[in-house]
């Protein structure tokens, strides 16, 4: 290798650790009931041809198995494991309105609770919203029987723990390039928009499972208040979590 192509890997190495570590959990926040119209052009064409070069770059993610046939069909028919479905900033606001009406329609239910929570307080503060799924293997007969989810419905077969583990790499790619970009960025576990008739109002397979609802917003969309992650100084170092192994010559 060439002095000045080691001189490029060390450089693409350092700002790759720069990225990681400077990567941080941003959970925006604006109040859903202050929401107008106003501010809605923050969103540009620019910001989504940064999207999605992001969305498209975020796919390099390893994956050790196809997805089942059974969900390679129509458009999206790509092997791999998991689905980026992207919502951005103007139907962001129209979910936040929907939340509104049904939980005016339904009080005490499901929707109420969404209205009074704060995924509709990060609807009203986002960018866009990538809803992450993975895809599950249809359940087999062959013997792996897996772990279930608990609720009766996933088994985690080791195909489908590796869906899972490929999926979850996807979403770490885009979070590393939303750092990249200057974006702010939130993991969330999704809450209402977990729900079926989202993801039915969302044109979302109900049998792909939700691995996250990843909020985005460049700089320039204005919020009310930001949220840090606060398990971040909880990892340790690494020798918490790791340990370097030794086999014995005379295992």
């Amino acid at each position: 290798m060439s002095d000045t192509a080691s001189h490029d890997r060390e450089l693409a190495s350092e700002t790759l650790v720069q990225l990681i570590r400077e990567r941080r959990t941003a959970k925006l926040l604006s109040d859903p009931a202050l929401r107008s119209a106003e501010g809605d052009d923050v969103w540009t064409e620019a910001h989504h041809g940064t999207l999605a070069s992001m969305i498209d770059n975020a796919g390099a993610a390893p994956f050790h198995r196809r997805a089942h046939e059974t969900h390679r069909q129509g458009a999206t028919d790509s092997p791999v494991p998991w689905r980026f479905h992207v919502i951005e900033r103007a139907d962001c606001r129209r979910l936040v309105d929907l939340l509104e009406h049904r939980a005016e329609a339904h009080p005490d239910s499901e929707w109420s609770r969404a209205w009074q929570s704060k995924i509709s307080a990060m609807l009203s503060a986002c960018g866009a919203l990538v809803q992450a799924t993975w895809l599950p293997d249809p359940e087999r007969n062959d013997g792996d029987a897996g772990v279930s989810d608990g609720g009766g419905e996933t088994v985690f077969t080791l195909a489908n723990v590796e869906h899972v583990a490929a999926a979850s790499a996807a979403v770490q790619n885009l979070l590393l390039l939303a750092t990249a970009h200057g974006w702010h960025s939130y993991w969330s576990s999704g809450g209402i928009l977990r729900n079926e008739a989202l993801f039915n109002i969302l044109g979302i397979g109900t049998e792909e499972r939700l691995l996250g609802s990843i909020f985005l917003a460049p700089p320039e969309v204005p919020f009310d208040r930001l949220v840090s992650g606060g398990l971040r100084n909880e990892r340790g170092k690494a020798g918490q979590w790791s340990r370097w192994v030794d086999v014995a010559p005379d295992a």
